[in-house]
């Protein structure tokens, strides 16, 4: 299990103080990283060890999320204690043929959806820059208020 306190929390103040700089951010949280189909989209270690604080946390996403920053791109993920571990990395899901996502909706929601099937995959999570926070548990969509 995992803190699913913690993990809205941080979601919530994501949320309340993303201005117009703000691209988005798609979170993994997982159980167990080795077995992920991630790998880095940037040779810089940004974490030199992990972000337990909720402020630093929220703090640190928002500095990379930002249109202008080259590490808002991927997924950055957060280990079962909701600290964050590792910034921007690719998130390579396989497509479920029996679980399908909305059809209308863009790349980093599909991958956060398929995500959230795999095993060690405990939540993912996106947040836009003109849409509000959406969680995937094992393919089932909620909102923040339902989270």
């Amino acid at each position: 299990m995992y803190n699913k306190h913690k993990l809205k929390k941080v979601i919530s103040l994501i949320n309340q103080n993303k201005n117009t700089s703000f691209n988005g951010t798609g979170l993994i949280v997982y159980e167990n990283l080795s077995s992920l189909p991630v790998e880095p989209l940037i040779h810089d270690t940004l974490i030199e060890s992990d972000i337990t604080d909720d402020s630093a946390i929220v703090k640190k996403l928002l500095l990379v999320s930002k249109k202008n920053c080259i590490y808002h791109d991927g997924f950055h993920l957060l280990n079962k204690n909701i600290n964050l571990t590792h910034l921007s990395y690719y998130f390579s899901t396989p497509i479920n043929k029996t679980f399908k996502p909305k059809l209308e909706k863009g790349s980093r929601y599909r991958t956060a959806f398929y995500g959230s099937l795999l095993d060690d995959v405990l939540c993912t999570v996106i947040i836009g820059s003109s849409y509000e926070p959406i969680f995937f548990i094992k393919g089932k969509e909620l909102s923040l208020d339902e989270f």
